[in-house]
């Protein structure tokens, strides 16, 4: 592996002395690089780290050799998820510094004893952690291999989209049904993709977003309306009357909460795909004598998310799901502080960002 180096407790307990003020995150990697010599040789790599709100930067991090059921991934690009975009703002859900990364896609370095159906050289997109290093340890059923001509990694990203994968499954589709979206960002855009393959009757997408609402359109959802628009708030009112048999909240905003419980009709679906951080009021008595079903599809919800993840994929090769649109900044990791600037503040047309390591 030319990009890693053998580490060095030497070297570790100089940086110790000579920069007493990181003793805790020397501290931190010394106990992990413990960890790491008891599977077997250890590697150094470049990792982007969170390492105060607001900042990222590149620090070495260490890396196992793949044991049993591991392989050992050089990482091409991985996606920006909003929980690292809160994590850059301030609302990280654990000490600073650290290794974040969860969204991966790369080449086979090595694989461990016993492993089958993977090699060195296999274009790959992953599940699990660490992402953000120049290199990944996963387990196999965290792996699924890509077009082995695949060169635009950025584009196979595909843990959100099994996330998507995962939302649709869990709103129980049934053919004729009126889908209502709510929130079209990456997130909302993948699933009006896959919902444009469903046996659907009405397919709508809501947003504040008219550029948004636009992509949803060319992706199949057959009406579009803007809350925050004056010309649409009589079609939203009429929709209402109308009432869906799905409604999806893909924003993660209060506001799209209690429009979608208005929106569904008796016995309907809610479904909370977006992540709401905090907490939300709901009208219950509304949620009880409209009988509704709420369902709640994060990764949680599936003991078995890697099955979904490798349909997802197979989903990615037939172009249901296309990222080619979605990706709007793709950087290189110096410019990683760049780039969550902009995922942050959503400028520039921001939809969804990936850090991309050159070859």
């Amino acid at each position: 592996m030319n990009a890693c180096m053998p580490a060095g407790r030497q070297g570790l307990m100089a940086v110790y002395l000579c920069a007493p003020a990181r003793k805790r995150e020397v501290r931190k990697r010394a106990a992990e690089i413990r960890r790491s010599e008891k599977r077997g040789a250890i590697v150094v790599t470049q990792g982007l780290h969170f390492v105060a709100p607001g900042k990222v930067e590149m620090r070495e991090v260490g890396i196992p050799q793949p044991g049993p059921d591991e392989i050992l991934v050089e990482i091409k690009a991985c996606g920006l998820c909003k929980v690292d975009i809160r994590a850059f703002q301030g609302e990280a859900r654990k000490e600073y510094p650290f290794l974040a990364g969860h969204e991966g896609a790369g080449i086979v370095s090595e694989v461990g004893k016993g492993v089958e159906g993977f090699s060195p050289g296999d274009k790959v997109t992953l599940l699990g952690g660490g992402h953000f290093a120049k290199f990944a340890l996963v387990r196999t059923a965290q792996v699924a291999k890509i077009p082995q001509e695949v060169n635009d990694f950025e584009h196979w990203i595909s843990e959100p989209v099994a996330c998507a994968t995962n939302g649709m499954l869990h709103s129980e589709i049934v053919p004729g049904d009126r889908i209502v979206i709510i929130g079209t960002g990456f997130m909302g855009l993948l699933l009006v993709q896959g919902l444009a393959h469903s046996p659907f009757g009405e397919l709508i997408a809501l947003d504040i977003d008219d550029s948004r609402l636009r992509l949803a359109a060319e992706f199949g959802a057959e009406e579009i309306l803007n809350p925050a628009s004056a010309e649409d708030h009589s079609r939203i009112e009429e929709l209402k009357e109308r009432e869906a048999d799905l409604v999806i909240d893909a924003s993660g905003a209060a506001e799209a909460l209690d429009l979608a419980t208005q929106l569904v009709c008796r016995a309907g679906r809610l479904v909370l795909f977006g992540w709401h951080y905090g907490m939300r009021s709901v009208d219950a008595k509304l949620w009880h004598t409209k009988g509704l079903r709420v369902a709640n599809p994060s990764p949680a919800i599936n003991p078995r998310f890697s099955d979904i993840f490798k349909r997802a994929v197979r989903l990615m090769r037939r172009r249901v799901f296309d990222l080619r649109p979605l990706i709007t900044h793709a950087l290189p990791p110096e410019r990683a502080q760049e780039l969550f600037e902009i995922a942050a503040e959503k400028k520039d047309g921001y939809i969804k960002g990936v850090l991309v390591y050159p070859s």
